[in-house]
């Protein structure tokens, strides 16, 4: 029995009032799916189906005639719990072993995407798909172009994921610490700009040193100091009218009791006990007046209120300016000092990041030459492995090469720059594969890298359209078993009109076409049917082999 290990296996394809296709089921086989048919049956439709349900935009186009919208729906065998747990986190997760994408497209142009009975967006399911499908046709097979694309080629065959994944690891650190290293600079730039303007501040509180407590004070002493000069005026007022103004134009209440004292002892109308009570009386309101006078005996000190009056005029201002409270003053004192002594602390700050920095530069240069290193080694030999490979794909003489060259930065994936050169015609020189590839040469240089890479790679499908396109004969028979290879350790579903090819598969997916009268009308209906087992030769005998 054969070996496999997918993350994911497309298990079913159902497609419904889409284009020729009314309403069809395929299943498909876990290793190499050939899909054959006569021209313009509709092998091609089903491929277009898939590139739906990996994201593909769709075009209304192809709603069949009649038909308000084309359902397709693809059903996915998973059995990697990374790959469960990436839905799960996603927000899609999925119940025993299959995983459901489908697409609605609707004649006003309008359509609806779900994973895993959840609605869901497009770039949802490109982000899905594309970690686990490629799709190897006309265009798609124009990713093999991109630097990008080659050095995660390279990095698969080399094996590196784990030096890889502690790069990044330390790479996102240093970019992280250098840009709270950024952040930490401007922050520090901007207290220095303010720092007169903290300091003036910090000045002017602190010379008043606010807090609720010290504003009552105040003002009980400045209540207490006003009482005392009110009763000071009080005593002046009750002393002149006792011993008369100070100036003389008032003569004083205890003066004009001792004139009349004096009349009233010349009078002789007064009987001796009389008189004896009015000088009582008369002495009673003197002594009075020595009373009240040594009674009062404090003093206003016109300093201390001068200085009291002033600190809370002080506390009026600061609470005017800065439109708080006096209890917001002393936080604003507090922030202000704080913000003033910040800038000591982002200068240390400031230190810390660069020495952090500089370790872990130093730490992520060695990881990339390391890298760099097994990077280099590992170039030659696959490109010994590759070049090799398409030789034996119709490509006689040809050679590619996974040029690299050491970077002077550090990027992403670390210090090396990969670029995939040919020669496809011997002794005419190595060019870049967007120079002197065509569509063909480039399927089969991919088809090549998958055969050597598949059993390292993630992709767990790969679809493979015009992978016969210009071939025939013993190339096809190579191809045929090169997509026998990849279908060991990974999912194969290729278009073919190759016996030569199609002989190599675990499944065939037959397309025909056939017309059918409804009412007035003649229709055109395509029909999928699947051969397997030991039926698979009788139908390779009927195709017409490409000489």
């Amino acid at each position: 029995m054969r070996k496999t290990n997918f993350g994911l296996n497309l298990k079913e394809l159902s497609v419904t009032n889409f284009a020729t296709f009314s309403n069809q089921k395929v299943k498909f086989d876990e290793g190499f799916n050939a899909i054959i048919g006569e021209t313009g049956s509709g092998k091609s439709l089903i491929l277009e189906a898939l590139q739906l349900i990996l994201g593909q935009r769709a075009d209304k186009r192809i709603i069949r005639k009649d038909s308000d919208c084309a359902v397709v729906e693809a059903t996915f065998t998973c059995l990697c719990p990374r790959i469960r747990n990436y839905l799960d986190e996603l927000g899609y997760p999925f119940e025993g072993e299959e995983v459901v994408i489908k697409r609605l497209i609707y004649r006003s142009g309008k359509t609806k995407s779900f994973l895993n009975l959840q609605t869901c967006s497009l770039s949802t399911i490109i982000n899905f798909t594309s970690n686990f499908v490629d799709l190897v046709g006309q265009f798609e097979n124009q990713k093999l172009l991109s630097s990008k694309y080659q050095l995660q080629l390279l990095d698969d065959y080399a094996g590196i994921e784990n030096l890889l994944e502690q790069y990044k690891q330390c790479y996102s650190q240093l970019i992280q610490t250098r840009k709270e290293l950024a952040e930490t600079r401007l922050r520090s730039q901007s207290i220095a700009e303010r720092a007169d303007y903290l300091d003036y501040q910090i000045e002017e509180l602190n010379r008043l040193s606010p807090s609720v407590e010290d504003e009552e004070e105040l003002s009980n002493k400045k209540r207490d100091i006003q009482k005392l000069e009110s009763r000071k005026e009080r005593m002046n007022f009750i002393n002149n009218l006792f011993e008369g103004s100070e100036t003389g134009d008032q003569e004083g209440l205890n003066s004009l009791i001792r004139k009349l004292e004096r009349e009233v002892l010349h009078l002789d109308t007064l009987s001796n006990e009389e008189l004896s009570e009015f000088q009582n009386a008369c002495s009673v309101i003197i002594e009075s007046s020595f009373k009240l006078n040594s009674s009062y005996n404090d003093d206003v000190d016109e300093t201390e209120l001068e200085g009291i009056l002033d600190r809370l005029d002080s506390y009026q201002k600061l609470k005017r300016k800065f439109k708080v409270e006096t209890a917001g003053l002393q936080d604003l004192l507090d922030s202000f000092i704080q913000e003033r002594q910040e800038s000591e602390n982002l200068e240390n700050m400031i230190d810390l990041y660069e020495e952090r920095i500089r370790s872990l530069s130093a730490e992520a240069f060695s990881l990339a030459n390391d890298l760099h290193s097994k990077r280099v080694k590992a170039s030659k030999s696959l490109s010994n492995d590759l070049t090799e490979c398409i030789q034996s794909l119709n490509m006689k003489g040809a050679s590619i090469v996974f040029k690299i060259e050491r970077t002077e930065s550090l990027g992403a994936k670390g210090c090396s720059e990969v670029q995939l050169i040919a020669e496809t015609n011997p002794g005419e020189g190595f060019f870049l594969l967007k120079d002197i590839a065509s569509g063909g040469e480039l399927s089969r240089i991919l088809l090549s890298i998958r055969n050597v890479l598949a059993s390292k790679d993630s992709i767990s499908i790969f679809l493979f359209d015009e992978i016969d396109s210009g071939i025939g004969g013993e190339t096809a028979l190579t191809i045929g078993k090169t997509l026998a290879e990849i279908a060991k350790s990974s999912q194969v579903i290729a278009i073919t009109h190759l016996p030569q090819i199609a002989n190599n598969a675990n499944k065939l997916v037959i397309v025909s076409k056939e017309l059918i009268e409804e009412a007035d009308d003649t229709r055109t209906i395509s029909m999928i049917k699947e051969v397997a087992g030991l039926d698979i030769q009788k139908e390779v005998e009927l195709m017409t082999p490409l000489n």
